[in-house]
Parts: structure tokens; sequence; C-alpha cells
């Protein structure tokens, strides 16, 4: 079920592709896209095909900001019954607290969450992730996501609400100038999480669209009809994780105080999910040192192991050789390789 979407993430597709030269019918086939789903927005898609879809028509219709573009087709309506809910919100945390608990509704294998700037307070990071089981290219899919959060924030706020600085975790695919038009701000590219930066003070301002009414009967009907227990507080953690290792902050103390809850309390909610803070820490230490070697640009090993939240590279150096049995460098080597070959 989480590698499903609603085939509302379809929308402006076909007129889109045909404008840069390509045949949407043909396309959505070659991915094993039922035609019918261009007009059955409820309809249920594979999500991986979806992704693929992005991006064999951003390749072969020379449009690198494919995904920014569709964006602009797509507004709060075509998350079909969550719309409801988070157009009537009150405030902007609350409309974030609405789309990370409900977006299974829409699209179970996007998750989206608040997390604090370390170190600080005045901003804070509207992260969004991607996870499916099947592999496939996500940086379209990442830039649809990531303007069409923008777009929404934009309606939310009735244009009073602007992210600080957009975090695309891949390299510029192309002009930056399509980034400024999708975002409305700076970006940082290659960043270490999806998201967009926005002023803490802003998810507070009161939403101008609030009717608590329509919120209350949105939300039984959505507890009603799509029911779901809760989410792991893992996947959470995580997310802060990620947010935090860089200044050295990635402790569990400090991951706890960011979710309001003691440190025992997230100890003991881990220990019911199967999984130990040291661990996750572990796994996302490794997912990211991979990332970092793979960049165009790759920094240096000191670098690398500050942004792992190492004190000394020998320390990243044997974490290395117990997750890849080789060093930095020579895993650097053999991904360079395995890219050339592929």
């Amino acid at each position: 079920m989480t590698d499903l979407t609603r085939a509302a993430r379809l929308i402006g597709y076909e007129d889109l592709a045909r404008s840069v030269g390509v045949d949407p019918r043909q396309e959505l086939r070659r991915v094993g896209i039922a035609l019918r789903a261009l007009g059955e927005p409820e309809s249920l898609i594979s999500y991986v095909a979806f992704l693929r879809l992005l991006e064999n028509t951003a390749a072969n219709g020379s449009c690198p900001d494919f995904g920014l573009r569709l964006a602009r087709a797509q507004d709060l309506s075509s998350l079909g019954p969550l719309a409801v809910l988070v157009g009537h919100a009150q405030t902007l945390a609350e409309a974030a607290e609405f789309a990370g608990r409900y977006l299974f509704v829409h699209t179970p294998a996007n998750r989206i969450g608040l997390a604090p700037v370390p170190l600080d307070p005045s901003q804070t990071d509207l992260t969004l992730s991607i996870e499916t089981s099947g592999k496939a290219p996500r940086r379209q899919g990442f830039e649809l996501s990531l303007a069409f959060v923008a777009r929404v924030l934009q309606l939310l706020g009735g244009g009073r609400i602007r992210p600080r600085l957009a975090l695309v975790p891949h390299v510029r695919l192309a002009p930056l100038s399509a980034y400024t038009a999708a975002f409305g701000c700076p970006v940082e590219f290659e960043a270490p999480v999806a998201g967009l930066r926005l002023a803490t003070a802003d998810l507070e301002r009161p939403l101008p669209k609030h009717d608590p009414m329509l919120k209350r009967l949105a939300q039984a009907y959505l507890d009603q009809n799509f029911p779901k227990g809760q989410e792991r507080i893992a996947d959470s953690v995580r997310e802060l994780v990620r947010q935090f290792l860089g200044v050295g902050q990635a402790t569990q103390q400090c991951i706890a105080g960011a979710l309001s809850i003691h440190p025992r309390s997230l100890q003991r909610r881990l220990e019911n999910e199967g999984c130990r803070f040291v661990d996750i820490v572990d796994d996302v230490r490794r997912e990211l040192l991979v990332q970092l070697l793979d960049r165009s640009a790759r920094p240096n090993l000191a670098q690398v192991s500050l942004t792992l939240g190492y004190s000394e590279q020998a320390a990243l150096s044997r974490s290395c050789r117990r997750w890849f049995d080789c060093s930095p460098t020579e895993l650097h080597r053999r991904r360079q390789a395995a890219q050339r070959r592929a």
C-alpha cells in the first residue's frame, strides 16, 4: 500500500507533457500506468511508476524543470479529502500537523513534518521524505513535491507566508531562475534533507480561511474512512537526527526535547517499536556518508566527519570499515567505478 498514490498526482501532466513535445499516453504505457488514470483522480497508481514517469518525461522532453512546472498546475484541491482539513486549519503549524498525520490518504510513501533548525529557534524546517520499496529516481519527484508544498503555503497564508530557504537534496537540474520562480526564495542544493525553511513565527500565524466547523467535519470524515495506527516515533527520530547531526546535537536528550517528551519515554517508545536510538543514528550516518561521497562537489573527509557528527576523522574511518569493510576513500572509488559501469 505504501507504494500507491492517488492519480490526482497526474493533474496537469497531459497538457504539460504535450507542451514539451512528449506523447503523454506513450509515456504512461511505458511505465505501466493505465491511461484511464488521467481522468480518475481518486484512483490509485504505482508511486514508483509515477516517479519514473516524471524522470522519463523530463529527459525525453529536454525539460529538466518538469517537476517544478507540474507543481504550478496543481493546487490544494489535488489533495482530495485532506484538502478541506488542511485548508481550514487554524495555523500553519496545525496544517502541517494534519498533513503529517493524514498524508497517507494521498500518498503513503511521502512523509512531512516539522523540525527545529539546530541552534536557531527563529527558524523551522518543513521536511519532506520519499519512502518506497522499489528503486526509482526521485529527483523530479522531490522537486514536484517541494514546489507543490511552497504553492500550498502561499495559498494557505493568502500570499503572506513564504519560505526563507528551499532545501533540495540533489544537484541543480535546471536554471536557477526556475527554482526561484517555484520557491520564491534562495535554494540550497545537495542539502541533507528535503524541505522548506520557514520563520518559526509564521507557524503560529492565523490562517485566513480557518473554519472550526469544516475542520471538525473533515477530520471526522478522515478518521472514519481512513483509519490508521499511530505513526512510528522511529521515523520522527530519524528525520531529526539528520537535522541535528552536523551541529553535534543528535543526542537522545536533544531529540527528545525536540519531540517534547522525556528521554526515558523516547527510549521506551523506541524499544516498543523494536528500535534503539544508537542504531538509528548509525543508520543515518551510513546513509549520509554515501550521499556525501556521491556529491558532484565532494567535501573533504574532515568536513564529512563533522557533517556526520564525529569529533575526529578516525571515528569516521572506523565506522566506514564496519559498514563497508573499506576506508571512505576506497568506498568513494568503488562507487565512482560502479557509476561509470552503469
